[in-house]
């Protein structure tokens, strides 16, 4: 069998858009007869199999791998790329689709330019009419353009992703797949650096659906801890590149540390996990970084600096709990209850700079039947707050909502209005963020270090956390 291009596809349970992945392969303009397909069935429990095996009975060119147990994305393509016949191999996810020009006009692109590594543009797919803001991987480009290499274009290390890619055989080589949940980093970075030649189309497009409802939304330690060693294996390229990347890679790291609600044995973990791999960080790369993206919001300098100047408990307690200092977007939001709680499907975000005095402006026009309203002033950071011109019913507050001001020691402060608001609501709130005597006093006299409702030490006794912060001596 001879064909042009080889098309790799892991397969877990991907039953209810695999079909139309499938069919965006076999429609392509360039012809099926000229792809060989190649589908990893990694131990699917659902109908995954069946619907392959409709389409390989189509189709001679489809071929199957069944994995005896789940072995990931990434393991899945690695035992895949032994089995090409093609000189050009791409990728593309069992629930993602692709335009059908794709194949015909990239390869006509490489065959003109010589390139050696082809990338296309890529879209977010949600089924809906939202539109996903474009991130700092989607290294689309307006124009069609041939460079030597990533040095022409830095911000093309930021282009991670396996699947808006066509690699051509000398490339195979770097293309080993990690384990984890980011396993797609070191393989592709490794083919960026090592590329003579990357074509940047902007004629071919990518469809990457995001299920909006999907857990792979909901960050966890197991996360924080893959993308850790992730950066780990970056570094071991020796690529100056590499260290742009990773500096955008260990500032989401600690965003998440800072803004979700692991428990402290977790957090210390991921932050030792962390230190394996960041001491590597400098203060050129973090300013080179800077420069490139001036107004990128998540950005920790001192901290990434900082991660090897103190041990894990220490830097958690410093850089999380008695740093003031607000280490996420300042966005306020309202929620609105209709009658079946509060929920993301009514909610109202403002972003703004907190001041001591702040007045914010929520247009409620388009809701009718209102019950209860929530307001979070803030979240991330522990504050003091009151609201000046509206009737507080109840607020989530370490004390009353009767005094001058309420007192939040958790991360997600909020209050709750009586129904009788429409129209422009204006809301007016005085806010203060709690500095570090006074935080250490107000936890001393609670005795204990977080709201427990808010779990931010979840499982963790008060004996346990004693122990683990000196700061109570």
């Amino acid at each position: 069998m001879s064909t042009k291009l080889s098309v790799i596809i892991p397969v877990h349970n991907g039953e209810k858009y695999l079909s139309q992945c499938l069919d965006s392969i076999v429609n392509q303009s360039i012809g099926i007869e000229n792809i060989e397909v190649i589908v990893v069935n990694d131990n699917s429990t659902d109908n995954s199999l069946k619907i392959i095996n409709e389409y390989r009975n189509d189709c001679p060119n489809f071929k199957v791998i069944t994995n005896e147990s789940q072995l990931g994305a990434g393991e899945s393509r690695n035992k895949a790329i032994g089995e090409v016949h093609s000189d050009y191999l791409t990728f593309i996810d069992c629930d993602d689709f692709i335009s059908s020009n794709a194949y015909k006009d990239s390869l006509s692109k490489i065959n003109e330019s010589g390139a050696d590594l082809l990338i296309f543009n890529w879209e977010t797919y949600t089924g809906t009419d939202y539109v996903e803001p474009i991130n700092i991987h989607q290294v689309n480009t307006l124009e069609n353009k041939l460079i030597n290499s990533i040095d022409e274009n830095p911000k093309l290390i930021f282009s991670t992703p396996s699947w808006n890619k066509i690699y051509h055989k000398s490339l195979f080589k770097y293309l080993k797949f990690s384990n984890g949940l980011y396993d797609d980093n070191l393989a592709v970075v490794s083919s960026l650096i090592n590329a003579s030649k990357i074509f940047l189309s902007k004629d071919a497009t990518y469809f990457y659906r995001k299920n909006l409802m999907s857990t792979t939304e909901n960050i966890t330690p197991q996360h924080a801890t893959d993308l850790s060693e992730s950066i780990k294996e970056l570094y071991s390229l020796n690529d100056e590149n590499v260290g742009l990347l990773n500096v955008k890679f260990i500032n989401d790291v600690l965003f998440w540390i800072y803004y979700y609600d692991w428990s402290i044995i977790d957090e210390i973990a991921v932050i030792s996990k962390l230190k394996e791999c960041a001491y590597k960080i400098s203060a050129k790369d973090l300013d080179y970084f800077k420069r490139l993206f001036p107004d990128y919001e998540v950005f920790y300098r001192k901290d990434c600096l900082d991660l090897n100047n103190f041990d894990s408990e220490t830097f958690l307690a410093k850089y999380k709990y008695f740093n003031r200092l607000n280490k996420i977007n300042s966005t306020a939001s309202l929620y609105i209850d209709k009658g079946n709680g509060f929920n993301e499907d009514s909610k109202i975000s403002v972003d703004y700079i907190p001041q001591k005095n702040n007045k914010l402006s929520f247009d409620l026009t388009k809701f009718s039947n209102i019950v209860s309203i929530r307001f979070d002033p803030l979240e991330g950071s522990f504050i003091k707050s009151k609201i000046n011109n509206i009737a507080v019913t109840d607020a989530n507050c370490d004390n009353s909502i009767n005094d001058d001001y309420q007192i939040f020691l958790n991360l997600d402060p909020n209050y709750i209005f009586s129904a009788d608001l429409n129209g422009e609501l204006i809301i007016d709130f005085d806010l203060e963020f709690i500095n570090d005597d006074e935080l250490a006093s107000l936890f001393v006299e609670k005795n204990a270090i977080i709201a427990e409702k808010n779990n931010i030490i979840n499982e963790i006794n008060h004996k346990d956390k004693k122990g683990r912060f000196n700061f109570f001596k």
